[in-house]
């Protein structure tokens, strides 16, 4: 199991750019790696479309079932972790009107 700290982007994660670096680093994690931890202690807050540019596409690629199995989510606030489910359920909603 990787762990990944993302507090080099924070506090805020709010630009697209820091958002295609942490997809990029957790996918290529993910293919070395059967688990990942995902850890936010410095992350504060995220842009919607930041969760959803990470954690939606992630979700829409492994599936829901895997992305539970493969990743877990460390030191999220309760604020953070309703903003990752928001980008996750806007990746959803997104992909089945596609």
């Amino acid at each position: 199991m990787e762990n990944i700290n993302l507090n080099k982007y924070g506090p805020i994660i709010s630009r697209k750019e820091s958002g295609n670096e942490i997809l990029e680093l957790i996918n290529n994690s993910l293919s070395n790696n059967t688990q990942i931890q995902i850890d936010l202690n410095k992350i504060k807050s995220m842009a919607t479309f930041c969760a959803k540019q990470i954690f939606g596409n992630l979700y829409l690629k492994l599936g829901s079932e895997k992305f539970f199995e493969r990743i877990e989510i460390l030191n999220a606030s309760d604020d953070l972790k309703t903003i990752i489910k928001i980008g996750i359920q806007n990746a959803v909603n997104e992909h089945n009107n596609d």
